[in-house]
């Protein structure tokens, strides 16, 4: 009993210093991008896509690394469900109605299905290569010499720098559109207010053209919240495979649900501040591109020095289920005129209930 109670307070501190540090990490890394003059449009589209998915990354790198690969297969996608059918629906419920932007919608959208098909397809090359029996024991990264799994994984990589690029030109292309627009009232500093729906994350920033003073203060806090993270998200999943053992629950699903939602609290307040806030033209790029992020970057891109182990019933399971919930939002959006109301978001809420459900207690200990 004091093992629960110890391993479940490391558990909580960890998760809170994990989003602290990420959050840290954001804001200082914006600050010095700033002062070396690095575009404030790649800043935007990095804060946006990659910022509120720190918490997941770090946490599946490190049981990655720590050979969890299955927790932290279960994390990223244990995560990107949530995303999708939690947080759009706590959002529609609390505010009565969530609007996506229709370029963030078709893009956005369609890159998550696209990346969703290309995890499976891999999966299934690696399993068919590494196992030719078949499947129970996937992996996805370089075994022995097997070509097709390396090419796989490559192509993960590449496309989310594919999908990056995409992001960058559409965020030019808005920005000079918004000035063009905006320019009478452009003050003498040349200083502007630009709605985040242009960078996927409906915050207020100031975009200044003129440089600031590199501090050294930023630095080391940059410094210090990347160890902060990699030592928290370390003691995260170390805490999360000691309670998993000791009450006897499978460590995926220990990553699905518990580790998957905690960590994705930062999208949660980003979606939820943004519609309390009254910015209804919500665009879905924070939720969708974290997915995006989450599976090809922690996946895709380590699975090409190491070998990643996947679950039979990550692959026919929770992937395919992650999928359908990708559709099943965009469909919603699309018949309510690109907005999710309070019948949508009741919907959602219980079709991830169903999910969690049938995994945990018909599922879970296959």
């Amino acid at each position: 009993m004091l093992d629960v109670i110890l391993n479940t307070i490391i558990l909580i501190i960890s998760l809170i210093i994990v989003i602290k540090a990420a959050d840290v990490f954001i804001e200082n890394i914006s600050l010095i991008g700033a002062a070396l003059g690095v575009s404030q449009i790649l800043l935007g589209v990095t804060a946006a896509a990659i910022g509120t998915s720190l918490p997941e990354f770090g946490s599946a790198l490190l049981a990655i690394i720590n050979h969890s690969s299955h927790m932290g297969v279960g994390i990223v996608i244990g995560s990107n469900i949530w995303n999708i059918a939690g947080i759009f629906g706590i959002t529609a419920i609390i505010t009565g109605f969530v609007k996506a932007d229709k370029k963030s919608l078709n893009r956005d959208g369609l890159v998550a299905i696209i990346t969703g098909v290309l995890l499976i397809v891999v999966m299934i090359l690696s399993a068919k290569f590494t196992n030719p029996s078949l499947l129970s024991n996937g992996e996805i990264g370089i075994v022995s010499s097997n070509m097709p799994i390396i090419f796989g994984s490559l192509i993960m990589a590449f496309f989310y720098l594919y999908y990056f690029k995409i992001l960058i030109k559409d965020q030019k292309e808005s920005l000079n559109s918004f000035k063009k627009e905006s320019a009478k009232r452009i003050d003498d500093r040349q200083e502007i207010i630009l709605d985040s729906s242009f960078n996927g994350n409906n915050n207020i920033n100031k975009l200044e053209e003129k440089k600031e003073k590199l501090k050294s203060k930023n630095v080391i806090l940059v410094l210090v919240s990347i160890l902060a993270l990699a030592i928290a998200c370390d003691f995260l999943i170390d805490s999360a495979t000691h309670l998993a053992h000791i009450m006897g629950i499978p460590e995926t699903i220990m990553a699905l649900f518990t580790l998957s939602i905690g960590t994705s609290i930062p999208e949660l307040v980003v979606t939820l501040s943004s519609a309390m806030k009254g910015l209804y033209d919500l665009s879905i790029g924070t939720v969708f591109g974290s997915i995006t992020f989450n599976i090809l970057i922690p996946i895709g891109l380590l699975s090409i020095f190491n070998p990643i182990h996947i679950e039979t019933l990550s692959l026919y399971f929770d992937t395919p289920v992650m999928i359908l919930t990708i559709v099943v939002v965009i469909i919603l959006f699309k018949l309510n005129n690109r907005e999710l109301n309070r019948i949508s978001g009741l919907f959602l809420i219980g079709l991830y209930i169903v999910y969690a459900y049938v995994r945990i207690f018909f599922l879970g200990g296959m």
